[in-house]
């Protein structure tokens, strides 16, 4: 299917008095915001706190949730107390949202829309741990060619799935490349700011829960490896129905055995303790609710959405980890990406004013 391409759309006065920022983040940025639509599936803790983020922006929202707000939802999403026990999540999100920020359309769908109507849309986002769920929305975005992001909270453990689709493209500022001589940076005559094409894409959501990845980082992120855990023990149903809440050593070993197995496995030599203690935190923890992993994932989330729908800037790819123990967090671009094609935008070139 063909590329979709951002359109845009000029701020009103009242608009641009509230997204004075524009400055910051750019005008054509914002006036793309203007015009997008994100849909965003189920009004979890962490879709709730991209949405409140993306709806600041400027950015316009459709929720598909037809789900009735239980405790889990009261103690876990900002928006929801104690007294909307039994109402409908999505319509609750949709009027809570809007009072956040009236200048933006909020839409609710109980039901998720037709092909026909997905593509007017600038991005899918959904919150699940089931990964036939995942796959599923991947290989329709794919289809459709509309970015597709998955966000997952585990304990003290979070994660993005982000998938561009089968053909993206974007533009970004090419790297500067300063000379020293002697310690002394050269002085150029004209310093210029240069900008390029790049029409990338994505590899499936299957391929990159590759088992034999070897993370390129500085740092090794062990949280990836969680999450190939994750994976593999829905293939194993007594793993699959682990409940957290019910400690059971048995199946916390066994649960903790598959990460230092895929551990070895990829790298050829037994975890670290360390690393095998994270493999047994996120076994533990795996299913628990931790509010500030929410926002982190959340708020990553927002960013990432904002750079694929303006496409001024260069996305994320693959999967980001992040580690609430260790405050970090990393990309993990599972895929080769020396076949994305860059074409120079000469008619881009701006110069720099000098110091």
């Amino acid at each position: 299917m063909a590329e979709h391409i951002p359109q845009e759309r000029a701020l009103t006065e009242e608009e641009r008095q509230k997204y004075d920022r524009a400055g910051f983040i750019g005008h054509q940025v914002q006036k793309r915001l203007l015009a997008s639509n994100i849909l965003i599936v189920n009004m979890t803790g962490s879709n709730t706190e991209l949405a409140k983020n993306l709806i600041l922006a400027g950015a316009n929202i459709t929720i598909v949730d037809n789900e009735i707000i239980n405790e889990r939802d009261t103690d876990t999403n900002f928006i929801f107390t104690k007294q909307l026990l039994g109402q409908k999540r999505g319509q609750i999100a949709q009027e809570e949202l809007k009072l956040i920020n009236p200048l933006v359309k909020i839409d609710w769908l109980q039901e998720f829309p037709s092909p026909d109507k997905l593509i007017r849309h600038n991005g899918i986002v959904t919150s699940t741990t089931d990964f036939e769920e995942m796959i599923k929305y991947d290989k329709l975005s794919r289809e459709i060619n509309i970015p597709y992001y998955n966000l997952v909270c585990c304990g003290y453990y979070g994660f993005m799935y982000i998938g561009l689709g089968s053909k993206f493209t974007y533009e970004r500022e090419k790297k500067v490349v300063m000379q020293i001589v002697f310690g002394k940076k050269l002085q150029e005559q004209d310093r210029y700011r240069e900008f390029e094409e790049v029409i990338a894409h994505s590899v499936s959501l299957e391929e990159t829960l590759n088992y034999n990845y070897k993370p390129q980082g500085m740092l090794t992120n062990t949280i990836y490896y969680c999450l190939l855990m994750m994976k593999k023990a829905q293939e194993i149903p007594e793993l699959k129905a682990y409940d957290p809440y019910q400690p059971n050593d048995e199946l916390l070993d066994k649960f903790t055995q598959i990460g230092k197995d895929i551990y070895k496995a990829a790298n050829g030599k037994d975890a670290t303790e360390e690393q095998a203690n994270t493999f047994r935190d996120f076994a533990r923890l795996y299913g628990v609710d931790y509010c500030p992993v929410y926002s982190v994932v959340g708020s990553v989330a927002s960013q990432e959405l904002i750079i694929s729908t303006s496409r001024i800037n260069e996305p994320a790819l693959n999967w980001f980890c992040y580690d609430s123990v260790q405050s970090y967090g990393q990309v993990e671009v599972i895929q080769d990406v020396s076949s994305f094609q860059i074409r120079d935008l000469p008619e881009r070139k701006q110069l720099i004013p000098k110091e």
